[in-house]
């Protein structure tokens, strides 16, 4: 085992030896025993995509999963430990990781909390455009539920009853969500109930809804009356002196189930409490990315930084765990803006039909990548490239001629692909073997994301593992995740492989990670991404004219 270590980690002279030789683990048994899993949210596209065991963790099939950060944002329960979950993740200000606890709810009686840590990319405006994060499901704590959330729970049941027996007879009911103005404690039902007296019928109900809200159930009442019965509450409650503020959906004009009826009737007071008015009635609208999240590049005007050539080349630097010398660069494309302004790093490559524009964008960073190399014979870089330029039967032929133009850089050149590769292992040996046979170094990216089983990374020819960040940011957080974090790295060690741990950004983490035989740290604390300045070509709109 000690010798395939060494071979494995020629490229990095000095990589400590595996310490011991028990068995390991598979890490998609670890994760799973952990109940948690990873995902990646593109804030630009409002794009969620989950780690393999997502569906078992959150107890889901694969197809209930959200896909989009605002598909996600909806389960959040408001009364669950977490006002917003957007506004927590995207305004961070200076801090780019983020710890959180909440609730989810999956139906009228399935609850889940939840821990979300992870960190966010920002762009060279300091946007967020980027979040990639673990989340852990807290099955001891069901028993443990905030009592606003129970009271949610009882209502949706009611509601449920409410939603079938309206479908039946052919009636339409409303639901009235309502706060109290200028009170923050749960308002007096009794005197609620005294003063809508003249409004309620017999099958009608009202009852409390989290800390500061309360519910009204009309039986027999169809969207195009709601209004008018929001304005009459809101009449009879103002002759006792008491201001509230009135949300409201129908079923089944605006909903057949009762969390979306529910969620409704919520976001409509939410827009009453907004625009200080007294009552709102939902209004269904067509899906508009808010502010915070339309960052994304767009896919032409990165087709024209292209062509221009102002895609440059930038470098993080990954240092010894034990000396702190930096050993090897990460490379990154860095997006000049064609007005002029700060450089911005870019993250997610958007699709374009016709195109494969990841390729592409790979393509130029080999370009700027190998000549950095050939001017630089003592650095090693690490260049990341998408799945979906592995994938192209192009990508080898641009490695071989890079690599043949400029004799040398081979050893010091590492081809970075993510774990989730290995969702298709088929084809995936072969273009691994091939890029092998060049002479470069081949990293596994997002180790412990639950895409690599024991038995894969026996035979597949990696040089070295980087342990998913969002695994590095709970060292202090619960023994299980501290344990499952030791079993990826004993796993890499087992198999002789050097080990990089990512998103590392406090020297408390950096020793613990050194003391339990990570050989290199990458993020924050290694050192900051930093754009070079490269001679390059001459833009191509120059060279026409």
């Amino acid at each position: 085992m000690t010798g395939k270590r060494q071979g494995r980690a020629g490229f990095f002279k000095g990589a400590s030896l595996a310490r011991h030789a028990q068995p390991a683990a598979d890490p998609q048994a670890a994760l799973a025993a952990l109940s948690a899993t990873v995902y990646d949210w593109d804030i630009g596209t409002d794009t969620l995509t989950w780690g393999p065991n997502a569906g078992a963790a959150l107890g889901l099939p694969p197809d209930a999963l959200p896909r989009s950060g605002q598909a996600y944002a909806a389960l959040v329960e408001p009364d669950g430990g977490l006002s917003d979950r957007l506004a927590a993740v995207t305004q961070l200000g200076a801090e780019t990781t983020y710890e959180l606890r909440y609730a989810l709810r999956f139906g009228n009686d399935q609850v889940l909390m939840v821990q979300d840590s992870g960190r966010i990319e920002v762009d060279g405006e300091g946007r967020p455009r980027h979040a990639r994060g673990l989340l852990r499901a807290d099955q001891a704590a069901g028993d443990l539920l905030p009592g606003a959330i129970r009271l949610r729970s009882s209502l949706l049941a009611r509601l449920n009853g409410n939603i079938a027996e309206a479908l039946r007879f052919s009636h339409s009911i409303t639901l009235i969500v309502g706060r109290v103005a200028g009170e923050e404690d749960a308002p007096d039902l009794d005197l609620l109930a005294h003063y809508f007296r003249p409004m309620m019928r017999r099958r009608d109900s009202l009852s409390a809804l989290g800390t500061d809200r309360f519910a009204l159930v009309l039986a027999s009442c169809a969207a195009w009356d709601a209004m008018s019965a929001m304005k009459r509450l809101a009449g009879l409650a103002a002759e006792h002196d008491v201001q509230v503020q009135l949300g409201a959906a129908s079923a089944p004009d605006h909903a057949l189930e009762a969390t979306d009826l529910l969620r409704h009737a919520e976001q409509a007071l939410h827009e009453a409490s907004i625009g200080n008015e007294a009552v709102v009635l939902y209004r269904p609208q067509r899906h508009s990315p808010s502010p915070a999240t339309k960052t994304g590049t767009d896919p032409l005007d990165l087709v024209h930084a292209l062509n221009d050539r102002r895609i440059a080349l930038a470098l993080q630097p990954a240092i010894d765990a034990q000396t702190r010398n930096a050993v090897f660069s990460q490379a990154h494309a860095s997006l000049t803006p064609e007005t002029g302004g700060r450089d911005s790093i870019l993250g997610h490559v958007p699709p374009l039909k016709g195109t494969n524009l990841p390729l592409l964008v790979a393509g130029r960073l080999l370009e700027l990548t190998a000549d950095h190399l050939s001017r630089q014979p003592d650095a090693r870089v690490s260049l990341a490239i998408a799945p979906a330029a592995l994938r192209d039967a192009e990508w080898s032929t641009m490695l071989a001629a890079h690599l043949g133009a400029r004799p040398g850089i081979e050893s010091r050149l590492l081809i970075e692909v993510p774990e989730r590769i290995l969702r298709y292992p088929g084809g995936t040996r072969g273009r691994l073997d091939a890029m092998k046979a060049l002479g470069v170094g081949i990293v596994l990216s997002g180790f412990g994301s639950g895409y690599a089983s024991l038995a894969q990374l026996r035979h597949l020819p990696i040089d070295l593992l980087k342990i998913d960040g969002a695994f590095t940011q709970v060292l202090g957080r619960s023994t299980d995740e501290r344990l499952f974090l030791r079993r990826l790295i004993d796993i890499a060690q087992h198999l002789g492989i050097g080990t990089v741990a990512d998103g590392v950004s406090d020297e408390g983490s950096a020793q613990k990670l050194a003391e339990w035989g990570v050989d290199y740290l990458q993020g924050p604390l290694a050192g900051d991404v930093e754009a070079l300045a490269l001679p390059g070509l001459t833009p191509l709109r120059v060279r026409r004219a």
